[in-house]
């Protein structure tokens, strides 16, 4: 059964967290940090392949009877989870995206009685452009500055691995990456992906045109004092969602998200069939408010389960 006071899945006798470290088995949907806590607690661990192999573990086998995982899109190895009652269903995303990025399949819509969806951009006014118009001006950006150091702001893990291979794909260059990605880049290479990329402090990287940094390092004091180390001009960007409603001190700014946006997250939720929707993640109090303000019998995770959700809530596994 969906336990909603407690957020997690019981099945098979056991209690599944979902995205925590609280349960017996803790499902981890991806390797982003704040998804992670149960590697680190070394609690047994329910993930893909490619999410062990991003955290450095052995991949576990552990499997549970009417519990399958699907598709995610957001990174590599993402993947949300499906449960089947007696006579009820239940979904969970973690973070998803309903497009093919250039390291990940698109998640599917499982159709579903319960949804717990992520609500990071279920609000109306976070819409994204299109995103093959936001990787245009990213080309655009890159090759009219052939000229200058090209310093994008991405973070290590996932969103540093897309954009080196949009980089090698759509412009034809291998950028510096910080240790850190570099790590994680060796890693989706292990699990399938090619990559062309230069660790920081090597000798091929002191003649590359790209870097990508986190977030935090890039912004107009960066690029002055790089442009002053290396004689040239330096132009500075992020790749982030946030770009969609937010200022940032650089150069340019692409609404490049591995995150479904308002559109999207309402798309799944429609499409799902879903009769009870909990928002999870960020943001899930204002978008399960936002949620019933439209008709959508919709709760944040850890709410008790009103109507229809105490009939599901009640189901054995």
């Amino acid at each position: 059964m969906y336990d909603f006071q407690s957020g997690s899945l019981h099945a098979g006798g056991v209690r599944v967290s979902l995205d925590d470290a609280d349960g017996e088995l803790c499902f981890v949907s991806h390797a982003h940090s704040d998804h992670t806590e149960a590697f680190f607690k070394k609690r047994e661990v329910l993930s893909s392949r490619e999410t062990f192999t991003l955290m450095g573990k052995e991949p576990s086998e552990r499997k549970l009877n009417g519990i399958t995982l699907h598709h995610a899109g957001h990174m590599l190895g993402a993947r949300q989870i499906f449960a089947r009652f007696d006579g009820g269903t239940f979904a969970y995303t973690g973070d998803f995206s309903l497009h093919d990025s250039y390291t990940a399949r698109a998640a599917e819509i499982l159709a579903c009685d319960t949804l717990m969806i992520d609500s990071t951009y279920c609000l109306p006014q976070m819409r994204f452009p299109k995103r093959y118009d936001v990787l245009a001006r990213m080309e655009k950006f890159v090759k009219a500055n052939s000229n200058a150091l090209v310093v994008f702001g991405a973070y290590s893990t996932g969103k540093a691995q897309e954009l080196v291979s949009f980089l090698n794909r759509e412009c034809g260059v291998a950028p510096v990456v910080g240790s850190r990605a570099a790590k994680m880049c060796a890693a989706y290479e292990k699990c399938g992906v090619r990559l062309d990329y230069l660790e920081a402090g090597s000798e091929e990287a002191k003649k590359a045109q790209v870097s990508i940094l986190p977030p935090p390092e890039v912004n107009f004091a960066t690029g002055a004092k790089m442009a002053a180390a290396h004689g040239k001009p330096v132009k500075t960007a992020v790749a982030t969602g946030w770009a969609a409603n937010s200022r940032f001190p650089v150069d340019e700014a692409f609404p490049l998200s591995d995150h479904a946006d308002f559109a999207d997250t309402m798309r799944y939720i429609y499409e799902s069939g879903a009769k009870t929707v909990i928002c999870a993640n960020a943001n899930p109090e204002a978008a399960a408010r936002y949620l019933r303000s439209i008709g959508i019998n919709a709760i944040e995770k850890g709410e008790p389960a009103p109507g229809v959700q105490t009939k599901l809530a009640g189901m054995q596994a």
